[in-house]
């Protein structure tokens, strides 16, 4: 019969409902509270990993059978609701789930009858020791119509809205709210809207503390139909840590950080390396590192969570042109899969899980909570920025013509293992127009040495009488300073909702047939006519034969010399009709890029929501690899994002083309 274990579940839960959660206290039936019930955890040995190394504090905090067997033999009502999903992916694809009438094949969602009680999320609470919230829209102190009103708070709120460590901090709060939805914003940042509502954000978060609580989360989640989505940092462009009607797990205070010394041996590596939680910031990381003299590879934000969607999603990095990306560094992992189950996930145990971790996508085969990279001895970092631009005596043709000039540059100076940083701002219908190098990072590299490979560039820029601006050089011992004094805390701005990007990543082959290199030069110029902008990055292609790259990073990393962002803009007022439109457009905008491009791709966490043929775009060849590893861990769909593995096979309802947000029910096709 269809549907029995769903249905049983959900007649059971509303069976008890009326009668609340009780457990047996030798012999005597009593209310199931936190005086009577004590956090479903046992506390496991650090040196009981498979992985070999150590667990971390909170991870030796962990839901096993044990624990389930314990309260089901103290009779806890409804504890069926926390055991793990043991049924094989053939079992689960013979049924499907029935969530409410008319809706079989949808997540449970606010409002149907199968909506967990209040009784079963105190339960939950309960049993995660107090970390169950129940979400709360940010911005909601400054709405009258949430009892959290104060003006006092609101102003604050407003204050701090476009600071990344703001919205890291709050439950629910994300650093691109355009494709939440928009649902809650400051009145005075975004046009005063008639209510504030949840809208695509999470019903209740999980605020994780150890990986017990991440178990009874996938468990509760999986068991009653939930939608599930993880919020490490919230840094995804396109609200992949958020969702209607969910609930949340949020790893963003997992931030242990062991040294495990220099000399460690893992699958063919000896030397230094780290076991770092997923909630641990790339500049965090930096600092580390940089105490015992070493280096990882991390990315440009300082706030993004080196173990979220970075890593799952490859991961660029100012040391990449000599170490590889951020995916290329994982030794090994711990997670807690879709079945509720924590497993060390490495070469060895777990290898095709380990390749689909490093690199095929955040939020969709498990959740990671730590992991263990490799470190690098710290070398001396030399950065170069400049800028010049059209003006008195630089023409428009001049400028595209001093663009060639750096176009023509990028092998070179890539394959000296530079990274460049830069962006190109065009404004009054494209006849202003800046370059602007900021910065380059020259690895290992000294002042004059970095001079000597820009001389040669500086030479072809001064022949076509283009004056370069502001020309700074500057030495630091080493990534942190480097990072600290060229990216500053302070240049990082989130919270807004008037843009959208997308990317394209561009072939090295493109630059050894001088024909495409024309085509391609012609068609970022007018892209960035339509769009006004592009923000770009020049490595070596994320190649390092003495790391392990068999992950699944898209292939056409491994052969990109360039990486560039471009953007639509609208108003504050703009519609939803009207920003569907801009995004429309955008894509029609990048197609070109796309026809210079063939088989390459664009990277997953700095793309286009709207990205055509995304499958291709953001996971290449390893694409059908994936999505069937995905069927095998993930057989119930209980993890889903946009554009994530799998995801075509669901949709949320009530969208607007070109428009997608999370506010909306989670449905399978």
């Amino acid at each position: 019969m269809q549907h029995t274990g769903a249905l049983a579940v959900w007649a059971l839960c509303l069976i008890q409902l009326a009668f609340g959660q009780t457990i047996d206290d030798g012999g005597i039936t009593v209310d199931a509270t936190s005086g009577t019930v004590a956090p479903a955890v046992e506390e496991v040995a650090p040196d009981s990993a498979a992985s070999g190394v150590e667990y971390l504090d909170y991870e030796t905090a962990q839901l096993t059978p044990d624990v389930v067997a314990n309260l089901t033999s103290h009779d806890l009502t409804d504890v069926e609701l926390f055991d793990f999903g043991d049924e094989d992916a053939a079992a689960v694809a013979s049924r499907k789930r029935a969530t409410n009438y008319g809706q079989p094949d949808c997540k449970t969602f606010p409002g149907d009858l199968s909506w967990p009680s209040t009784i079963h999320w105190k339960l939950l609470n309960i049993l995660t020791g107090g970390a169950l919230i129940k979400a709360v829209p940010t911005a909601a102190p400054c709405y009258k119509s949430w009892p959290q009103y104060n003006a006092v708070t609101c102003d604050d709120i407003t204050a701090k809205w476009t600071s990344p460590k703001f919205q890291l901090s709050q439950p629910v709060g994300i650093d691109f709210p355009l494709f939440e939805g928009v649902s809650c914003m400051p009145p005075t940042v975004a046009p005063p809207n008639s209510n504030c509502t949840l809208g695509g954000t999470p019903s209740y978060v999980v605020k994780v503390r150890n990986v017990a609580q991440i178990q009874l989360a996938v468990n509760f989640a999986r068991n009653l139909n939930l939608r599930l989505n993880v919020k490490n940092k919230g840094h995804d462009f396109n609200a992949k840590s958020t969702g209607a009607g969910s609930l949340s797990v949020w790893t963003n205070f997992l931030q242990d950080i062991q040294y495990l010394g220099p000399s460690y041996s893992k699958d063919g590596h000896k030397g230094p390396a780290f076991k770092v939680g997923a909630g641990v910031e790339v500049m965090q990381m930096y600092e580390a590192a940089d105490a015992l003299n070493l280096v990882v590879v991390g990315g440009i934000g300082r706030t993004v969570g080196l173990g979220g969607g970075y890593i799952a999603g490859g991961g660029h990095s100012p040391l990449m042109s000599t170490y590889g990306l951020g995916a290329d560094q994982v030794l090994s992992m711990e997670v807690v899969l879709p079945n509720g189950r924590f497993v060390s996930v490495d070469e060895k145990s777990y290898p095709d899980l380990f390749f689909a971790l490093r690199g095929g996508g955040g939020g969709t085969y498990g959740i990671v909570t730590s992991l263990v990279i490799r470190a690098y001895p710290k070398t001396p970092v030399t950065t170069l920025t400049y800028t010049f631009g059209t003006g008195p005596n630089i023409t428009n043709s001049t400028f595209w013509q001093g663009m060639d000039v750096i176009w023509s540059s990028f092998p070179r100076l890539a394959d000296t293992e530079l990274y460049a940083y830069w962006s190109i701002g065009c404004a009054s219908g494209g006849s202003e127009c800046s370059f602007s190098m900021g910065p380059q990072w020259a690895n290992n590299m000294s002042t004059s040495q970095l001079k000597a490979q820009y001389e040669p560039v500086f030479a072809q820029l001064a022949d076509l009488d283009i004056a370069v601006s502001n020309v700074t050089y500057i030495e630091y011992d080493g990534l942190k300073n480097a990072f600290d004094h060229t990216l500053p805390a302070n240049t990082e701005s989130v919270g807004g909702f008037t843009f959208h990007t997308a990317s394209r990543l561009f072939p090295r082959a493109n630059w050894e047939d001088p024909a495409k290199l024309k085509k391609q030069s012609a068609a970022i110029h007018d892209a960035i006519m339509q769009t006004g902008y592009m923000i770009g990055y020049n490595f070596k292609s994320g190649t390092n034969p003495a790391v392990n790259q068999k992950n699944a990073v898209n292939p056409a990393w491994r052969n990109t010399l360039c990486h560039g962002m471009f953007g639509a803009a609208w108003n504050l007022d703009s519609t939803p009709t009207e920003i569907a439109a801009a995004n429309k457009r955008l894509v029609e905008i990048v197609q070109p890029l796309r026809d210079v491009s063939p088989g390459a791709g664009a990277y997953m966490n700095e793309a286009d929501i709207n990205e055509p043929d995304w499958q291709q775009s953001f996971y290449g060849s390893f694409y059908d690899r994936l999505y069937g590893l995905k069927q095998r861990y993930d057989p119930w769909g209980l993890l889903y994002a946009d554009t994530a593995v799998g995801s075509e096979d669901w949709y949320i309802t009530d969208q607007i083309d070109y428009f997608p947000t999370q506010n909306g029910r989670l449905c399978r096709k």
